[in-house]
């Protein structure tokens, strides 16, 4: 069953959206000047005056608070949204019944602007179809001119048309991003998930030589000292090996060549939707320069992923006799500069430090984020 409104729109903007939504629907608005001034100019009592005023306040008070849906809409829940916008017809038709101007029938225009954006595309094409015959049989009854019936008709139906894809293509980037945000979340549980495989793999069984002949040193340690230092001694040799491993297992794992790197990344962004450009001009390298620029690469395009929302990210490796570099930049969102927070830079940072390394982090003047590594190869 099609649910009446998008579930979607419950979710919570980012404000920069918001403010952005609602100077266009102002915007919109002043298309109203026109029925508002035909109230003024009308020969209306003033208890009539009132009521029909109150009447547009009230619409254009409900419109407002449907596009973007507000916030104490949203605490309402998705009925009190569908009550919202099946109030604004009733209030066009009570308005307009109550000698209001004709032109205040723009009001339909408005109504089904929202319900196009709000709707799903089968039941807003019905409404758009169902408003436009309803107020061209009004026109018709009244004795209305025939090109103004058809022209508003037509505003009717290209206004309806046009905010209907305008959903579909607000809907389609609610999803992109609810996707994109669950692969991010993914592709860091699967990181988790592959590391604690690792050391698990790697110190069950050395954990558990461990617990066995500790508890049998503990055993015989009145009875048969010898065997209880013999026991000791193996412990010691098993605790050793098994530091051993972790620490090439954790040297592996943040030693990363920067081919393997580059391939991950690919990887990973395509899966997030997000287009890839790649310059590669880098030479073989030292191997603790080429780990660090790995690095880099693989810090930088989680947080494109995670963080930026953009649509495509580029990755530049360059290097000569005397410098190697890796440059990331997106066109996502611009963070406040991060260049001081955040563990993965304060990381990356102390890396490319050990290898007289800098790094830059911060928004792009013409948007988006650029995180750039310098290591320098000739010595000092």
């Amino acid at each position: 069953m099609t649910p009446l409104l998008d579930e979607s729109l419950m979710r919570e903007r980012p404000a920069a959206d918001l403010r952005r939504a609602r100077l266009g629907v102002a915007l919109g608005l002043l298309f109203l000047a026109g029925p508002l001034s035909d109230l003024l100019r009308g020969s209306y009592s003033a208890a009539h005056l009132i009521v029909l005023l109150a009447g547009l306040a009230l619409f254009v008070g409900l419109y407002v608070s449907l596009l973007p849906p507000a916030g104490w809409l949203m605490r309402l829940g998705p009925g009190a949204l569908g009550a919202a916008l099946a109030l604004l017809p009733v209030i066009a038709v009570a308005m307009l019944a109550g000698g209001a101007p004709t032109s205040c029938v723009a009001l339909f225009v408005y109504f089904v602007a929202a319900a196009g954006i709000l709707l799903p595309p089968p039941l807003a094409v019905a409404t758009v179809a169902t408003t436009a015959a309803g107020v061209a049989i009004a026109g018709i009854l009244s004795d209305e001119d025939g090109s103004a019936i058809f022209a508003t008709v037509l505003t009717i139906v290209s206004i309806g048309a046009l905010m209907g894809a305008f959903g579909r293509i607000a809907r389609a980037n609610r999803e992109l991003e609810s996707t994109r945000e669950e692969l991010a979340r993914l592709a860091v549980s699967d990181e988790r998930l592959r590391f604690a495989r690792d050391l698990h793999d790697l110190l069950g069984h050395s954990l558990s030589v461990i617990a066995l002949k500790s508890e049998l040193a503990a055993k015989v340690i009145d009875t048969d000292p010898r065997r209880a230092a013999a026991e000791l001694e193996d412990i010691q040799s098993v605790t050793r090996a098994a530091l051993a491993e972790v620490r090439e297992a954790v040297h592996g794992y943040r030693g990363l060549p920067l081919s393997e790197a580059v391939s991950g990344a690919h990887a990973a962004l395509s899966a997030a939707g997000i287009e890839l450009k790649l310059a590669d001009t880098h030479r073989e390298l030292p191997a603790d320069v080429d780990a660090v620029l790995a690095w880099a690469i693989r810090e930088g395009t989680t947080n494109v992923i995670r963080h930026s929302g953009a649509r495509s990210c580029a990755i530049r490796i360059r290097a000569d006799d005397s410098m190697a570099a890796v440059e990331i930049e997106d066109d996502g969102t611009a963070k406040p500069d991060p260049a001081h927070g955040g563990s993965g830079l304060v990381g990356l940072r102390e890396r490319a430090g050990r290898v007289r390394g800098t790094v830059e982090a911060g928004a792009r003047p013409g948007g988006g984020f650029r995180l750039t590594l310098k290591v320098p190869l000739a010595e000092p």
